[in-house]
């Protein structure tokens, strides 16, 4: 029988407990993906480094193995105002506090410390991978008409690999369907509290996911830091507008704030109150000019670089 590249599934729940497999299943915690990149045995191998009177190889030995996956997500709402979206155990096991405000929104805010932790079932084609314990970071990817994307990568403790049937029940329904980035679907974009046009808009959380491990103790992910940082690609304003180049000179901070979407249930808005922007790089769209404009994304009195709100 041959493995076919394109029969994957991705199952995902977060854990009670750090490392105690949550056990998810295709009816409740199936995700639906993009694309799914795995590496099953990620980690150093370990050399002997011999001498002898000879050349050649000395023996290289499998040092302690973990789990590396990539996998990417289409943004969208819950469906519902003040339901989480299915792509919430995602985001929390990326150093996220979810708040729900149950009939208006669910709020996502980094934390730090106490990070919750995510058990993985992938199942390649009937090849089954599992890890508990998984942490990671996320990027945001808004390009105009095409779909926007949220981008995961995580670190898993690593668990043998196995034969696994696919499974017939993955339920998606809890997924709803994206809007493409345009003017329509996408009524607000502010830098610096000044509303600009944009055609391509990036921002990652750039979270530091280690694995550590020790003799005495049980190995485990761990979140150790994150410094955020973006890009938006701009239609040049008027200096008398906003003046991106003195902005950059003078290394002002200001809020970010973007909206996509428009009908309840299907909103997902991101707010940054101290955002620094980097000296502006010109482009040409069309015939018009453009600037890229590098993104520093600041706390403000800490744990608030990022708000996600999905409403």
């Amino acid at each position: 029988m041959k493995n076919r590249t394109n029969r994957r599934l991705l199952l995902a729940a977060i854990e009670n407990t750090y490392g105690d497999d949550a056990a998810p299943t295709a009816a409740l915690n199936a995700v639906l993906t993009r694309s799914i990149s795995l590496t099953p045995l990620a980690g150093e191998d370990v050399q002997r480094q011999l001498d002898r009177p000879y050349f050649g190889n000395a023996q290289t030995i499998a040092g302690e193995k973990h789990v590396e996956l990539t996998v990417e997500v289409e943004l969208a709402g819950s469906g519902t105002a003040g339901n989480a979206p299915a792509w919430s155990p995602l985001m929390r096991a990326c150093g996220f506090k979810e708040t729900v405000n149950a009939g208006t929104d669910v709020v996502y805010d980094p934390v730090t410390g106490a990070e919750e932790s995510l058990t993985a079932y992938i199942n390649r084609d009937s090849v089954l991978h599992k890890f508990t314990g998984g942490r990671g970071s996320v990027s945001f990817t808004f390009d105009v008409n095409n779909i926007p994307v949220m981008s995961f990568t995580f670190k898993g403790l690593f668990s043998p690999i196995a034969n696994g049937d696919m499974p017939t029940d993955a339920d998606f329904s809890a997924y709803q369907t994206p809007m493409p980035v345009t003017a329509a679907n996408t009524p607000a974009f502010t830098l610096h509290g000044q509303a600009l046009s944009f055609n391509q808009l990036s921002m990652d959380m750039a979270v530091e996911v280690v694995k550590h491990q020790v003799v005495g103790n049980s190995s485990s992910i761990e979140i150790n830091g994150r410094a955020p940082s973006g890009s938006a690609t701009v239609e040049e304003p008027d200096l008398a507008t906003i003046n991106l180049y003195e902005k950059a000179r003078n290394g002002d901070l200001g809020t970010l704030s973007l909206t996509h979407g428009t009908d309840a249930g299907n909103i997902v808005q991101i707010d940054c109150p101290q955002v620094g922007t980097g000296a502006p790089t010109e482009s040409d769209l069309n015939g018009m000019q453009m600037l890229q404009i590098p993104l520093t994304i600041n706390p403000n009195s800490g744990n608030d670089e990022i708000r996600i709100t999905v409403k």
